[in-house]
């Protein structure tokens, strides 16, 4: 016989699961605000990504950067662990994106960017609307140097526990692809001039970002698009500086990237337990709504067995959860210090990967600034 009192602190737990530690969907209104759900309303969703190859066509020669996604969360707690591992998986995404893209082979040079900036003539942003391990939404933007929208909007994916199996496999990467495709889709859509052009007017948006007063002129806008009116002299010496500084900020990404990969090698296989336990709590957490909204609790629901059940998704989903959330303030806390060489100079940079990037595009912006003699 089962006493009362064995049972409380599986039920205990059973509902510190459903009601603290459900997966949250993190969303911004227009004012700014951030707010938080235990059940999401899927019904508001894109439809989820099939499963599909890369669609062919003619190779597109830019450059492209994908932006380190907004975690969503407004005002992170350093005590979260939720709101840590958003900001981990903001930059897995990010560095899965580039991966899928690169995979192609319809693209030129594909980098993850710490932060946004003029250096691609293709820029991909976006922001996590929701992940649980069964629904990865994103909200994502690819504007070209021009400001031309190739694609903005939400688009998801779908994963199930048969996802979950090939411990090499990416359970989402159905919706990657199928955003790989609508960003080749557009591309077939323009012209071999004007993709041709982007080139040129993302160099001059870096250099006039660098150097306005040297390159601004180079440029016009016009409704919110730019447009090169005029073009500097191959023989420009301020190019040619430009395009040295531009090489030394490809180094720095090229290197910061390297890291991305170690933190996805580092906290791949945790990662993805976590999402799989968590598709579970979620699931769960479902069924348990529908079947307590319609009132068709059955006896053998509420049984210790059942209880049990409850308890071991959520100590699954806790365990996970706090294993990367060692991982995660480990890699920022221990991100490895970046050293260049620029020209006789040695530059050492600390601090987080975000930071390094600012710091070292301040010190390049210096640079073009004392070439020209001013102060």
């Amino acid at each position: 016989m089962i006493r009362l009192r064995s049972l409380l602190p599986i039920a205990l737990l059973a509902l510190l699961c459903m009601g603290c530690s459900a997966p949250r969907e993190v969303t911004v209104d227009t004012a700014g605000e951030t707010s938080s759900r235990d059940m999401p309303d899927r019904s508001r969703w894109p439809p989820a990504m099939g499963d599909t190859g890369f669609t062919t066509g003619a190779a597109v020669d830019l450059e492209v950067g994908v932006v380190v996604f907004d975690d969503g969360i407004r005002n992170p707690d350093e005590r979260d662990a939720r709101d840590t591992l958003r900001s981990v998986e903001a930059r897995l995404v990010a560095t899965y994106l580039r991966d899928i893209l690169s995979e192609s082979g319809q693209w030129g040079p594909v980098r993850v960017l710490p932060t946004a900036s003029q250096f691609a003539a293709l820029t991909i942003t976006g922001a996590l609307v929701h992940s649980d391990g069964r629904d990865l939404v994103l909200e994502v933007r690819a504007v070209d140097a021009s400001n031309l929208v190739w694609f903005a909007g939400q688009i998801r994916g779908e994963a199930t526990l048969a996802d979950y199996v090939e411990p090499s496999s990416e359970p989402f990467r159905p919706l990657f692809v199928a955003l790989a495709n609508r960003l080749q889709a557009a591309a077939e859509e323009m012209s071999p001039d004007y993709l041709a052009r982007l080139n040129d007017i993302a160099a001059l948006r870096y250099a006039a970002e660098l150097a306005p007063d040297a390159f601004g002129a180079y440029l016009s806008e016009t409704g919110g698009r730019v447009s090169v009116q005029r073009l500097p002299a191959e023989s420009d010496p301020m190019l040619g500086r430009i395009e040295r500084i531009r090489n030394q900020e490809a180094l720095f990404i090229d290197t910061v990237d390297e890291q991305y990969v170690d933190l996805g090698n580092e906290l791949g296989s945790t990662y993805r337990l976590w999402r799989q336990s968590s598709l579970e709590q979620a699931e769960y957490l479902e069924s348990y709504t529908q079947r307590a909204s319609g009132r068709a609790l059955k006896a053998d629901q509420g049984s210790f067995a059942a209880m049990q059940q409850v308890y071991s998704t959520y100590r699954s989903v806790r365990i996970q959860e706090q294993d990367l959330f060692e991982l995660a303030t480990g890699f920022d806390n221990e991100t490895a210090p970046t050293v260049l060489e620029t020209g006789e100079n040695v530059v050492r940079l600390s601090g987080t990967l975000e930071q390094q990037y600012a710091e070292w595009r301040a010190i390049l912006a210096r640079i073009i600034r004392l070439e020209q003699g001013l102060p």
